[in-house]
C-alpha cells in the first residue's frame, strides 16, 4: 500500500535545507541547457557522474533514483538502437540487419541517451531534495503568478499521486483475484486495462475536489497574497547562482569552439 503522494525525500541534508529553491531551479534550467549543448557522450556521461554525485550529497538512496535510472536506461538502448539508422558517417563497425552501424551512429545514440538521461536525473533530484511549497514560493519570487505557482506545484504532486493511486488499484484488482503479472507485454496491458478506468475516475475526483478547495480559501480573489514561506538569499545562494551562470557560458564557449561536440550540425 502507498504511504505517501510526495517524491520530496527530507533526508535532511545541506542541499535540502541550505540552498534557496530559485538557485535549484536555475541549476534544473542550467543543465538542461548544457545537455542541449553538448552532443559526445563523454560530456553527457560525465554530466551524469556529477549529478549522482549531487545525489550522494542530497543523502538520496539508490531505491530513490532506481525509477529514474531505469527509464533513462531504457531510452538509452532505445537511442543506441534508432540513431544508426540515421547517422552513416564514421568507421564501419557492422551490419546488423539492414543497418550499417558506423561509430559515429553508435556514438551519437549514446550521447542523445545520455542527454535524455541527464534530464530526467536533473529533474528527480531537483524534484527530491526541493519541497512543493518551497517551489512555489521559489516561482511567486521570481515573478510567476499566483495561480501558476500553484497549477505548477500541484502538478508535480499530481504524478507521483496518480502513481500511488495506480498501485492501490493494482493491489485491489489482485486481492480480487485478478492475475495482472503474467503473459507477454501485450498480455499485460490487456491486464491493466480494468485499473485505467478506476484510475481515470480518481484523477477526475482529485482535480474537482482540488478546484473546489481551491474555491474555498479564496484563490485569486485578491491580488496581493501573504506566504508563510519566507525565503532568504544568503552569500552562498549567490555564489551557486552565479557558479550556474558560469557554468552555462562555458557550455556556450564549448560548443562555439567544438568541445563536448560530437557532430557539428546537429543539437
Amino acid at each position: 500500500m502507498p504511504v505517501g503522494y510526495s517524491v520530496y525525500r527530507p533526508t535532511g541534508s545541506v542541499v535540502h535545507t541550505g540552498i534557496d529553491p530559485r538557485v535549484k531551479m536555475a541549476w534544473l534550467a542550467a543543465v538542461f541547457l548544457l545537455a542541449l549543448l553538448f552532443n559526445d557522450p563523454a560530456a553527457l556521461g560525465a554530466m551524469l557522474v556529477v549529478l549522482f554525485a549531487a545525489a550522494a550529497a542530497a543523502r538520496l538512496s539508490f531505491t530513490d533514483l532506481r525509477p529514474y535510472v531505469l527509464l533513462s536506461a531504457w531510452l538509452t538502448l532505445l537511442s543506441v538502437l534508432i540513431w544508426p539508422t540515421y547517422i552513416t558517417t564514421g568507421t564501419p563497425l557492422g551490419r546488423v540487419w539492414f543497418v550499417d552501424v558506423t561509430s559515429d551512429g553508435l556514438l551519437f545514440g549514446l550521447a542523445m541517451g545520455f542527454r535524455i538521461s541527464v534530464m530526467i536525473v536533473a529533474a528527480g533530484v531537483w524534484m527530491m531534495v526541493t519541497p512543493p511549497q518551497l517551489v512555489t514560493a521559489g516561482l511567486l519570487e521570481i515573478g510567476l503568478p499566483h495561480k501558476a505557482g500553484v497549477a505548477l506545484a500541484s502538478a508535480i504532486r499530481f504524478i507521483p499521486f496518480m502513481n500511488a493511486e495506480r498501485t492501490t488499484i493494482m493491489e485491489a484488482q489482485r486481492a480480487r483475484g485478478a492475475d495482472l503479472s503474467t503473459g507477454g507485454p501485450v498480455a499485460r496491458i490487456r491486464h491493466a486495462a480494468p485499473a485505467l478506468v478506476p484510475m481515470f475516475s480518481r484523477a477526475f475526483v482529485t482535480a474537482q475536489n482540488l478546484s473546489v478547495a481551491m474555491d474555498a480559501r479564496g484563490l485569486g480573489a485578491s491580488p496581493t497574497r501573504t506566504s508563510a514561506v519566507q525565503l532568504r538569499f544568503d552569500t552562498r545562494d549567490r555564489v551557486l547562482l552565479a557558479a550556474a551562470a558560469l557554468a552555462v557560458l562555458v557550455g556556450i564557449l564549448g560548443r562555439v569552439t567544438g568541445f563536448g561536440v560530437l557532430m557539428q550540425g546537429y543539437l
